[in-house]
């Protein structure tokens, strides 16, 4: 593994198990108006936004259920402080699991140059990640492990290098070296 490094002295550096998320960043806004968490623009209660972070590690990991100190990351996306307290069960129903996977195999499926892949592969090599997460005034940066096979990313169809939804206040930049 190589070592990470930071560009920038910050407020606060988190270590992260799942930084390879944001390769999907086209995809979670959709994701969180399929499930009716948000009206597009922002989330419909905070409530929401804290499922949001729940269902976003269900992405990640097939699992319902995480504890909070993995969800870092995802309470950046969903809008949240890092502080912030998320229950550690969610009920993910039948319907919700279909579409993630469909999400999921439309992500692998648009991908040609990874080659066949299982939801369970895709998630391993792609979204269990280490990673860095920090915070400057104006920015979020999150810096990922890179691996071997991380070359695949220049012929990725996804762009994840400034990430910025509607209910974030500040965009999260991402370095993953490849």
């Amino acid at each position: 593994m190589e070592v990470l490094k930071m560009s920038n002295p910050t407020k606060n550096n988190v270590a992260l198990r799942n930084a390879g998320v944001v390769i999907i960043n086209n995809y979670i806004q959709m994701l969180f108006q399929r499930l009716e968490l948000t009206d597009g623009h922002s989330f419909k209660s905070v409530e929401n936004q804290k499922k949001a972070v729940k269902y976003l590690q269900y992405v990640i990991t097939g699992l319902p259920n995480t504890d909070d100190a993995y969800l870092s990351l995802n309470k950046v996306l969903c809008g949240l402080s890092v502080n912030d307290k998320i229950s550690v069960e969610i009920e993910i129903t039948d319907n919700d699991k279909n579409l993630i996977n469909g999400l999921l195999n439309a992500v692998i499926h648009h991908w040609p140059s990874i080659g066949q892949c299982s939801i369970e592969g895709f998630r391993g090599n792609w979204f269990i990640r280490d990673g860095i997460l920090s915070e400057t005034e104006d920015h979020w940066q999150l810096t990922v492990e890179k691996r071997a096979y991380d070359i695949l990313i220049n012929r990725s169809p996804f762009s994840f290098s400034i990430i910025k939804y509607p209910w974030m206040d500040k965009p999260l930049h991402v370095i993953w070296p490849y």
